[in-house]
C-alpha cells in the first residue's frame, strides 16, 4: 500500500461523519499535497493536524520525520532542497540522543506551500545542537540570540524544540526563532499555586508584564494534570517577544482513561465557558482511532489522537486556541505508545 493512500485512510477517518466540515475546512488538497512534498525515503512521517477551536474552520499541517527514519542516509524530501535538503542531511548525521524528529510545517490555511517552516525537535539538552541546526537553516543571526534565551530561562526548564519559519519571521525590523520549554513537574505544581512564581520565571525571558487574566489562564492549565509547555518568539535581544503559548500535552492512553477524558471534557468546557472554542471541541475525541490496515501481504496499525490544546496570547489582543491532532502508522498497540516527540 503506497503512503498516499495510507495518509488519504487516516485523514479520511479523521474528518468523517461531518468533522471535515466542521474542524478542518477546505485545506485537504494543499495538506495531501504537503505531505507528498515532505516524504523521505520509505519513511511514513507522524502527522500534525493544527485546528483552530473557534472560527471559521481550518487546519495547518506539520509532517515530522524521526531519526531513525533517515539513519540510513536518506536525506532528501520529495519536495524540497536547498536548506532543507542541508537540515535533512544534517539531521541524518546528529547522535540518536541529541534529536528526535525534524518537521516541515506548511501554513496550509493560507495554501503556501513554497515556505514550511523547519523544525527541530530535541533529544538530550545540548546547546550545541541547536545552534548547529540554526546554522546549517541559514540563521546565523539567531545563535547569539538563541544561547541568550536559554541560558536566562529557569534550569528546571527544558528547551525541547527549535524552530524557524522562512514565511513568518520578519516581525516589524525583528527576526525571531521559535523556543519551546516543557516546564517540569515540579515547577508545574509550583505555577499553579503561586502566580508570583510564574511571574518572575516569565520575566526572566521578557514577559513579566503578561495580563493577569493570563496570568490566571496559565494557572488553570497548570492545575490539570497534563504537562504544560510554553512557546517563545525570540527576537535578536534574546528575550520573547510579547506573543506566548501555552500548552496542554495529552498521551494517548489519556483518551481511554475515564477520569482523564472527564477532566478533559472540563477543560474543553472552561475553554467554551472563556468562548476560546465552540462547539467543535466535543467533536475531538471523535477523532481519536488506533486500527489495523491490512492490503495483500501488507499490514500496518494506523493511530490518530488529540495530542494538545494550546493557548495563545498577543500583545493587545484576546486568546485564542487551537487543538493538534497526531496521526500516523506504528507496529505496536496505540495504548503501549511512548510520545516520541520527547523520547519519554
Amino acid at each position: 500500500m503506497d503512503r498516499e493512500m495510507l495518509y488519504n485512510i487516516i485523514y479520511a477517518l479523521a474528518a468523517e461523519n461531518g468533522r471535515e466540515a466542521a474542524l478542518f475546512g477546505n485545506c485537504a488538497p494543499y495538506a495531501r499535497e504537503a505531505f507528498l512534498r515532505s516524504l523521505v525515503g520509505d519513511a511514513f512521517p507522524e502527522l500534525w493536524f493544527e485546528i483552530p477551536l473557534a472560527g471559521n474552520p481550518w487546519f495547518d499541517f506539520h509532517a515530522l520525520v524521526s531519526r531513525k527514519d533517515v539513519a540510513e542516509g536518506q536525506s532528501t524530501f520529495a519536495g524540497y532542497g536547498g536548506r532543507h535538503a542541508d537540515a535533512l542531511a544534517w539531521f541524518a548525521a546528529q547522535s540518536p540522543m541529541s534529536v528526535r524528529q525534524l518537521a516541515l510545517s506548511f501554513d496550509t490555511h493560507a495554501h503556501d506551500l513554497e515556505h514550511p517552516a523547519v523544525q527541530l525537535l530535541l533529544g538530550k539538552r545540548d546547546m550545541s545542537v541547536a545552534l548547529g541546526f540554526l546554522e546549517v537553516v541559514g540563521r546565523l543571526d539567531a545563535k547569539d540570540s538563541y544561547r541568550t534565551f536559554v541560558e536566562s530561562i529557569p534550569r528546571e526548564w527544558y528547551a525541547c524544540y527549535v524552530g524557524t519559519f522562512p514565511g513568518r519571521e520578519t516581525l516589524g525590523a525583528n527576526k525571531w526563532v521559535r523556543v519551546e520549554c516543557i516546564v517540569g513537574d515540579v515547577l508545574q505544581r509550583a505555577y499553579a499555586n503561586d502566580a508570583a512564581k510564574l511571574r518572575e520565571h516569565l520575566a526572566l525571558v521578557g514577559l513579566g508584564t503578561l495580563c493577569d487574566s493570563a496570568m490566571a489562564d496559565i494557572q488553570d492549565l497548570a492545575r490539570t494534570p497534563f504537562p504544560l509547555e510554553f512557546q517563545f518568539n525570540v527576537g535578536p535581544d534574546g528575550k520573547a517577544l510579547p506573543t506566548l503559548s501555552a500548552s496542554a500535552r495529552f498521551q494517548p492512553a489519556d483518551w481511554d482513561n475515564a477520569s482523564r477524558q472527564n477532566v478533559i471534557g472540563r477543560l474543553a468546557g472552561w475553554l467554551q465557558s472563556r468562548d476560546l472554542a465552540d462547539g467543535r471541541c466535543a467533536l475531538l475525541p471523535q477523532t481519536v482511532f488506533a486500527k489495523r490496515v491490512t492490503r495483500g501481504d501488507f499490514s500496518t496499525n494506523i493511530y490518530c489522537y488529540p495530542a494538545f490544546v494550546k493557548l495563545r496570547w498577543r500583545e493587545g489582543m484576546s486568546p485564542d486556541a487551537k487543538a493538534y491532532l497526531i496521526a500516523g502508522i506504528q507496529g505496536e498497540d496505540l495504548r503501549q505508545r511512548k510520545d516520541r516527540r520527547y523520547g519519554s
